[in-house]
Protein backbone atom coordinates (compact mmCIF):
# COMPACT_ATOMS: atom_id res chain seq x y z
CA UNK A 1 0.00 0.00 0.00
CA UNK A 2 1.07 3.51 -0.64
CA UNK A 3 1.68 6.00 2.14
CA UNK A 4 -1.32 8.06 0.99
CA UNK A 5 -3.63 5.07 1.35
CA UNK A 6 -2.40 4.41 4.89
CA UNK A 7 -2.86 8.06 5.86
CA UNK A 8 -6.37 8.02 4.38
CA UNK A 9 -7.33 4.96 6.44
CA UNK A 10 -5.88 6.49 9.60
CA UNK A 11 -7.73 9.75 8.92
CA UNK A 12 -11.04 7.88 8.49
CA UNK A 13 -10.52 5.98 11.76
CA UNK A 14 -9.73 9.21 13.63
CA UNK A 15 -12.74 10.94 12.03
CA UNK A 16 -15.06 8.09 13.07
CA UNK A 17 -13.69 8.08 16.61
CA UNK A 18 -14.08 11.86 17.01
CA UNK A 19 -17.61 11.73 15.60
CA UNK A 20 -18.54 8.94 18.02
CA UNK A 21 -17.11 10.89 20.96
CA UNK A 22 -19.06 14.03 20.04
CA UNK A 23 -22.36 12.17 19.63
CA UNK A 24 -21.86 10.24 22.87
CA UNK A 25 -21.07 13.46 24.74
CA UNK A 26 -24.20 15.13 23.40
CA UNK A 27 -26.39 12.27 24.58
CA UNK A 28 -24.72 12.17 27.99
CA UNK A 29 -25.45 15.87 28.49
CA UNK A 30 -29.13 15.41 27.55
CA UNK A 31 -29.87 12.59 30.02
CA UNK A 32 -29.41 12.38 33.79
CA UNK A 33 -28.01 9.37 35.67
CA UNK A 34 -31.47 7.77 35.80
CA UNK A 35 -31.98 7.94 32.05
CA UNK A 36 -34.50 10.80 32.05
CA UNK A 37 -34.15 13.72 29.65
CA UNK A 38 -32.96 16.81 31.50
CA UNK A 39 -34.92 19.22 29.30
CA UNK A 40 -38.24 17.43 29.96
CA UNK A 41 -38.02 17.31 33.77
CA UNK A 42 -40.01 19.91 35.68
CA UNK A 43 -37.41 21.97 37.58
CA UNK A 44 -39.94 22.85 40.31
CA UNK A 45 -40.78 19.23 41.07
CA UNK A 46 -38.72 18.02 44.01
CA UNK A 47 -40.56 14.74 44.70
CA UNK A 48 -39.19 11.79 42.74
CA UNK A 49 -42.21 9.51 42.98
CA UNK A 50 -45.56 10.74 41.61
CA UNK A 51 -47.56 8.68 44.14
CA UNK A 52 -45.95 10.66 46.98
CA UNK A 53 -47.17 13.89 45.41
CA UNK A 54 -50.80 12.83 45.04
CA UNK A 55 -53.21 13.48 47.85
CA UNK A 56 -55.38 10.65 49.18
CA UNK A 57 -58.37 11.81 47.13
CA UNK A 58 -56.40 11.87 43.88
CA UNK A 59 -54.98 8.39 44.56
CA UNK A 60 -58.46 6.93 45.10
CA UNK A 61 -59.78 8.53 41.91
CA UNK A 62 -56.95 6.97 39.93
CA UNK A 63 -57.67 3.43 41.13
Amino acid sequence: MKLGDILYIVAMIVFAWITFAIVRGNFQRKFDEEGRRKDLVDPNEKIENRSEKLSGKEENEGK
